[in-house]
């Protein structure tokens, strides 16, 4: 009898698991922004396991108005390492296993509890967090207890309104962005060494694989969505398998992917550069900036439009700068937002939020985040959110 009780509850326990499993609890229907944050510009979080030289992990999260303004919140204890605004409010999510939190005002804020449940004891932190067409896409580490391996599942919301968790993959996803009901991710093996580019079906909630002549070439640094193509750019990855000759080989070469989202079809094609800074979307086509100052243009067919000399502008100078380390670049139509953090540990200055225009990346503004208190920060982990008032 005793046998035959804990059989039954690992069956209800398994029927529960496969249940919640299947899909997220977070509430999915479409927000608007109110006026709440009307006056805001930007959210920016700094995190640091290590103020004051303790052993302690501390969050400073800043509200920036439009005249510069900053309301400032000190969250000891939290580790947050992603910025997600829906509608009327902006999500705080942590690093690790940590509480998120959920800001409804720049002045008030709760505790945000996981949406995932726990029922299989399998832990999930969020890695990233991207904007779909039907709700927040989630890029979530799972933490089973698998040695020697990384693992990841996404948590998305579907074309019938239902949210669900992807299969596992054994890859460190890193970025996502939702087309015709694609997500398209890059991920990292860390058994293989080497860097994947796929997407989930939606309709079937599998992971495909692109097809790519070396798909280890590239470590997929930069991820877009340009005139309705899904476009790549990145640096070499070097793995730990590679002779000198492949890296040799691979050595200087910055590599492009344009993916029609429907036919699944690939280009490729390779820019001779040691690293590239950044790249973002221009018009119909996507600019990207190299470490030799050079700002490159391509329509989403990866065609060659223009090339700039960037040689001595503020723009490249945050990425050369080694007094600085770039967090995040962020962009709208009609600028480009980068925030840099001292490199080394500061009693003077949390970060600074520089606006370029977009088109001729020429200073728009300039924004100081000073350190409140007298005391040391060195930052760890940093973001940066656009507050959108649509």
């Amino acid at each position: 009898m005793k046998l035959k009780m804990i059989r039954n509850l690992f069956l209800i326990f398994g029927g529960i698991s496969v249940l919640l499993l299947g899909s997220c609890s977070r509430n999915s229907s479409p927000k608007k922004s109110s006026g709440e944050f009307s006056q805001y510009e930007y959210a920016v979080s700094f995190y640091s396991y290590r103020p004051k030289r303790k052993r302690d992990t501390l969050t400073k999260l800043y509200f920036i108005d439009k005249k510069g303004e900053q309301k400032e919140h000190s969250l000891k204890g939290y580790s947050i390492g992603t910025l997600f605004q829906e509608g009327n409010e902006i999500y705080a999510y942590s690093l690790g296993t940590r509480p998120h939190l959920v800001f409804k005002s720049p002045s008030t804020y709760s505790v945000y509890p996981s949406q995932i449940p726990f029922v299989d004891f399998t832990n999930y932190s969020v890695r990233f967090v991207s904007k779909g067409q039907k709700g927040p896409i989630e890029g979530l580490s799972v933490e089973d207890g698998s040695v020697g391996v990384l693992r990841s599942r996404i948590c998305y919301t579907n074309s019938k309104n239902k949210q669900v968790l992807s299969p596992k993959v054994n890859l460190s996803l890193g970025k996502g962005i939702e087309v015709n009901s694609k997500i398209f991710v890059t991920g990292f093996d860390l058994v293989g060494d080497d860097m994947s580019f796929l997407y989930l079906d939606e309709e079937k909630n599998e992971f495909e694989r692109i097809e790519l002549q070396d798909p280890s070439q590239s470590d997929f640094q930069e991820l877009l969505l340009v005139d309705g193509k899904v476009i790549t750019v990145g640096n070499p990855h070097f793995s730990r398998f590679d002779d000198e000759e492949k890296r040799e080989e691979k050595k200087n070469k910055i590599s492009l992917t344009s993916v029609d989202p429907t036919s699944l079809e690939a280009k490729e094609e390779t820019f001779e550069a040691e690293r590239v800074f950044t790249a973002y979307p221009f018009k119909n086509n996507f600019r990207f900036v190299t470490s030799d100052r050079r700002l490159l243009e391509y329509t989403s067919d990866l065609k060659l439009v223009s090339e700039k000399d960037l040689s001595g502008t503020d723009f490249v100078n945050l990425f050369s700068d080694t007094s600085l380390t770039v967090r995040e670049v962020r962009y709208t139509d009609d600028k480009v937002v980068v925030l840099v953090t001292p490199a080394k540990a500061s009693t003077k200055e949390m970060g600074t939020i520089v606006e370029f225009d977009t088109e001729t990346l020429e200073v728009k503004k300039r924004i100081t985040i000073p350190l409140s208190e007298k005391a040391e920060w060195e930052t760890d982990s940093a973001d940066l959110l656009l507050i959108d008032h649509s």
